[in-house]
């Protein structure tokens, strides 16, 4: 069991498995590069310059605004966006230009400000070459990196296309004209399998919009194209409806119909314009620090718990005959199942494995212990061990059970847009219970009310919301009173 979480933390094995953000990429270059620089002239400064200016602030501080002044030249001429990102010999060019430019102003501003003789001119042009030379090979390097994550799947946008015409043709081979390995095209779907062709760039059409929705519950997928006709008002609209479950941005090639979406960005896609319908959340760096948000406090929360944890386990035992640990098929992420741990609070001949029935005020079905723990919620916390697997979060939306149910209606069937809470991972605690909405769900109002809260945390997520949270969840533990 140990071995097992252990290789559940290991987060390069995790995000392998993942798609890598460019974004993410070109951020951490960034930072790589400005290092690269500082060092270079740090390097020769110290290796040449006089020891008795050893600590001289003028070099640092000239090193400094340099390596600064040139990740910003870089930012700004596109040096740091994909397609130049992938083009050795471009990136090359700009960067011998931009260097040399950099050169040419410090030594004029020396000049002008008259402090020229302060510094060593063999550290300056060093330093001018030198960068160069290694900021040269280092992009050289950078785009052979790239290319073998884009082959092997890493760094490339898997794609599911929606609408089977004459546009998505054009959109295939605009794709494959592409000189980088950048988009590999998942699927085709289509709503009107019969009236449309089957075959599309020798892919069958796997199917409609609910086949496509299962499709990217069960594989990797990181965006939907949607194209339909102009005309295709309300089967666009039918769509999106549809496509709101899914934890991934949903795009349209705009035409006339755009019209109706004047309040979604416009974005290119492989030099092709798209409307942003439907956007994913925690994506990029939004997406690693909640990773390691979740890894890190649930790790440091599990050790400082160890004696609660032991305690609990040893009074369950103590309490009535059966296991410690309660195991209770949920759905997750995406609308996955996951398998979610709690301590048990009900005797185990009286458990409800798929919560048919909810628990209420003095259930007979709950252990006196039991009755204690899921008052104060200390039954929940097993599921930070689902957190240190990467099936929950700290903090996200409440795992629901199987057959949970308000007025005798299944959640989805009582609320709108339920399956949208399952863009994120479940967590252990959320927005919806440290405001009041835990517990038992006996009518709609209760369940529409935790669902509004949980679509506002997903819309509205950041690290300060994560850490109020968890400080409010702290300070209302064993305070609610429609907990049993």
């Amino acid at each position: 069991m140990f071995a097992s979480l252990v290789s559940h933390l290991n987060f390069a094995r995790y995000i392998k498995s993942k798609s890598i953000s460019m974004k993410v990429i070109a951020d951490l270059v960034a930072v790589m590069e400005s290092f690269i620089i500082y060092g270079i002239g740090f390097a020769i400064y110290l290796f040449y310059v006089d020891g008795a200016q050893l600590h001289d602030l003028q070099y640092h501080t000239v090193t400094g605004l340099v390596a600064l002044v040139l990740v910003g030249a870089f930012q700004i001429n596109k040096l740091y966006d994909l397609e130049p990102l992938a083009d050795p010999g471009q990136q090359i060019k700009k960067i011998a230009s931009i260097t040399t430019a950099t050169l040419l102003a410090i030594i004029i501003l020396l000049f002008v400000l008259k402090v020229s003789t302060n510094f060593s001119r063999f550290w300056v042009f060093s330093w001018y070459f030198t960068t160069t030379l290694v900021l040269s090979l280092e992009r050289a390097w950078l785009y052979s990196f790239l290319v073998k994550s884009a082959v092997s799947g890493q760094l490339t946008k898997k794609v599911v296309i929606f609408g089977v015409d004459k546009n998505a043709d054009k959109f295939v081979n605009a794709i494959q004209n592409d000189n980088y390995p950048w988009v590999q095209i998942a699927g085709f779907f289509d709503d009107r399998l019969g009236r449309s062709t089957s075959i599309i760039n020798g892919q069958t059409v796997i199917g409609n919009i609910d086949t496509l929705i299962d499709f990217i519950r069960e594989n990797r997928c990181d965006e939907v194209l949607v194209i339909l006709p102009m005309e295709a008002q309300h089967r666009i609209n039918t769509v999106v409806n549809k496509l709101r479950v899914l934890p991934v941005p949903v795009r349209l090639m705009p035409d006339i119909a755009a019209l109706n979406f004047v309040n979604c960005k416009y974005d290119y896609f492989n030099g092709i314009p798209v409307l942003t319908i439907l956007d994913k959340p925690l994506t990029e760096w939004d997406y690693l620090i909640k990773l390691i948000e979740d890894r890190v406090l649930a790790l440091v929360f599990l050790i400082l718990l160890t004696p609660i944890l032991l305690i609990i386990a040893l009074l369950i035992k103590l309490d009535s005959p059966g296991p410690v640990l309660f195991k209770q098929k949920r759905y997750g992420y995406n609308n996955r199942k996951i398998e979610v741990y709690k301590f048990r609070s009900m005797y185990i001949d009286k458990q409800d494995n798929d919560a048919t029935k909810l628990v209420t005020r003095n259930d007979p079905r709950v252990t006196k212990l039991g009755a204690f723990l899921r008052k104060s919620s200390l039954d929940e916390l097993p599921q930070f061990f689902n957190v240190l697997k990467g099936e929950m979060s700290i903090v996200g939306p409440r795992p629901h059970a199987l057959k949970a149910s308000a007025q005798g209606k299944l959640y989805e069937e009582a609320v709108a847009g339920y399956a949208e809470r399952h863009k994120v991972k479940p967590g252990v605690t959320g927005w919806a219970q440290v405001n009041g909405w835990r517990g038992e769900t006996d009518t709609e109002e209760k369940i529409i009310k935790r669902v509004e809260h949980d679509i506002y945390y997903i819309e509205n997520w950041s690290l300060y919301l994560d850490l109020l949270i968890i400080l409010r969840t702290v300070w209302v533990l064993g305070g609610q009173k429609n907990a049993y």
